[in-house]
């Protein structure tokens, strides 16, 4: 019996849903073309250099674009002490073309990680001796 009344329940709630918003409701997906969309052109270029004696990092990174062709490298320092660079560019719809080329970098020392450890320093004084 209960199992009716249960169905009877989502049959009222469905019918009363479909009332309440309508039949008129349709989703249609928007199209979107890429190909189609245009710009204008396209340039620019740009390049960093980070070199930071305290931490180690160094590294860096050169770009430039001009229309669908995009060319660049980036390098850094491994903590192995080798640099690693990266030559790569984009033709049209290639996609991403990458070389990778890691060299030993002559007379170079890792920066050595100092640990600091805290040691408590505790001061002891004598117990006060007072006369009554």
């Amino acid at each position: 019996m209960y199992s009716k009344i249960i169905v009877v329940l989502a049959l009222v709630a469905a019918v009363s849903a479909q009332s309440h918003y309508g039949h008129q409701q349709h989703y249609q997906p928007q199209h979107y073309h890429h190909e189609e969309e245009h710009h204008g052109p396209v340039h620019y270029e740009y390049n960093y250099d980070v070199h930071d004696d305290h931490t180690g990092d160094v590294h860096g990174q050169k770009e430039a674009r001009k229309d669908d062709s995009t060319q660049g490298e980036y390098y850094l320092i491994d903590a192995d002490g080798h640099k690693r660079t990266v030559t790569y560019h984009v033709e049209g719809k290639s996609g991403f073309i990458a070389e990778v080329h890691r060299e030993p970098i002559k007379g170079y020392q890792a920066l050595q990680p100092q640990h600091h450890q805290y040691q408590p320093q505790y001061h002891h004084q004598a117990p006060a001796h007072h006369k009554y």
